[in-house]
């Protein structure tokens, strides 16, 4: 009977049945043993990603502000000394600085307030968030164009010199400033009437609205931010190089070259110098607004579920944003370290130097430093002396140009 009552099936049952109760449990446990050490290092690293990116706006970006703000003033300033609104490449060139403040600040100081006391400027009314997203969007994009006007009348100077000197007026050059600002604010005039504040947020207001925004005006931004503003300043780079190096090879195989190698050698590196720096300019555009313009269009075709994913998603465009707006805050730099003349008045400003010793320097020296813009260049002897006399009527820098041109560009 013992033996039988080791078998009844009563008694199995019974026994299955807690072994099913049990087994339950040790699969409850290991599994839950199992995925909390699978959850532990994902919510500790979305943590650690989160902390990055807070860290980056609340901390990098004010830095950024900083030294693009002083920057670009210290431009206009200098500028102002330089008469830029006698010359067409010194008022793109103050137009330029005047539009990189403004992206500085209604763009990142709107992120760094975001992230420093957690308030939205944007979010602040309709018309905030309008205002907001037009201006963020046309001030990027004319800066990319001002740029592209930059080359172009380097372009002209080098390849067609005569021609320079009957197109290269300020009247004609503000009538192009106005062109592009009224294209480029019916690119993004949308903003007042497909964007608002909803859910307390500012967003798209309408579902059609929304594809547009994400299939439509994403890619346009793109090619009006970053691709076309690029190539055409790429392949007219090439141009000038062109140019500059038959204008050297010329030089150097005349007789005029052979008495004065020292003058012709100094001009020639001078040139080579400002060519990098502005091929050098092209590249770090493209560097900072390729990426972000590409991640925008990724961000708009992917959407994840995922705390992990987002959080790297998120850094990754920190990362990218504060690299482009880094481009708004270097021209200062390149202007200084490429552009003599430019340190030069900005060292007055700073009252470094002495405002006379730039004529006592000539009483000593029989030379003067010239005050043009690095942003364009001389062909030969001759068109450097017409475009002297063209700009003698306007400037009292012209005897600048003709007595040392062979240290600072025309």
């Amino acid at each position: 009977m013992s033996h039988i009552g080791l078998f009844d099936p009563s008694a199995m049952t019974t026994n299955q049945s807690s072994w099913k109760h049990a087994s339950k449990y040790i699969s409850n446990t290991t599994t839950n043993s199992l995925t909390v050490p699978q959850l532990e290092p994902n919510i500790d690293e979305v943590h650690i990603l989160t902390s990055v990116e807070n860290y980056l706006w609340t901390y990098v970006s004010p830095v950024v502000i900083l030294i693009g703000v002083f920057g670009n003033c210290l431009n206009i300033a200098v500028l102002k000394k330089m008469q830029f609104w006698r010359h067409t490449p010194l008022l793109l060139l103050a137009v330029l600085a005047v539009t990189d403040i403004t992206v500085l600040l209604d763009g990142l100081l709107r992120y760094w307030i975001k992230y420093a006391f957690k308030l939205d400027i944007r979010t602040l009314s309709d018309a905030s968030c309008k205002f907001n997203l037009y201006v963020i969007y046309f001030s990027m994009q004319y800066s990319s164009w001002i740029l592209v006007c930059l080359i172009v009348d380097r372009f002209i100077k080098t390849n067609f010199p005569f021609l320079y000197m009957r197109l290269a007026t300020i009247k004609k050059t503000c009538v192009i400033i106005i062109v592009i600002f009224t294209i480029l604010s019916g690119i993004n005039m949308h903003f007042f009437w497909t964007n608002g504040i909803k859910d307390e947020q500012c967003n798209d207001i309408k579902p059609e609205y929304l594809n547009f925004e994400k299939f439509v005006f994403v890619n346009l931004d793109f090619v009006v931010l970053s691709v076309l503003p690029f190539s055409i300043m790429l392949i007219l780079n090439v141009f000038v190089y062109r140019a500059l190096q038959q204008h050297h090879k010329f030089r150097s195989s005349s007789v005029v070259n052979s008495r004065n190698s020292r003058r012709t050698y100094t001009k020639r590196q001078f040139s080579q110098k400002l060519t990098r720096m502005l091929f050098f300019n092209s590249i770090y555009f493209l560097f900072s607004t390729f990426p972000i313009s590409v991640y925008f269009i990724y961000d708009a075709n992917n959407k994840f579920k995922d705390d992990l994913k987002n959080a790297k998603k998120h850094v990754a465009w920190s990362l990218l944003y504060l690299l482009q707006y880094s481009n708004y805050s270097i021209n200062f730099l390149l202007y200084a370290a490429c552009n003599k003349v430019f340190r030069e008045k900005a060292k007055e400003i700073f009252g470094l130097k002495p405002k006379g010793c730039r004529y006592q320097n000539k009483k000593e020296n029989n030379q003067r430093p010239s005050s043009i813009s690095h942003m364009t260049t001389s062909i030969n002897d001759s068109v450097n002396t017409l475009v002297s006399d063209a700009y003698d009527e306007h400037s009292d820098y012209s005897e600048d140009i003709q007595t040392n041109a062979n240290e600072y560009i025309d």
